[in-house]
């Protein structure tokens, strides 16, 4: 990941952290102190996990979907 992106990545996490309801920050909160991280460090390594276990979009732009979804 270049700079750019992880540092794009780092205020997109920042963005919903801050928008969490409190005892779900306060879950993100702990966790981080658990693992000797920021809590933007959790939230950026979830985002992370959800995009790489998200289907590819086609090769013409299009989301692929399973059939039935």
């Amino acid at each position: 990941m270049t700079e750019h992106h992880r540092d794009a990545s780092i205020g997109v996490a920042q963005v919903l952290l801050d928008g969490m309801p409190p005892a779900e920050r306060a879950q993100v909160q702990a966790e981080a102190d658990a693992k000797g991280v920021s809590a933007v460090e959790i939230v950026r390594s979830s985002l992370d996990i959800l995009i790489a276990e998200s289907k590819p979009a086609s090769r013409d732009g299009k989301i692929v979907r399973p059939a039935g979804a």
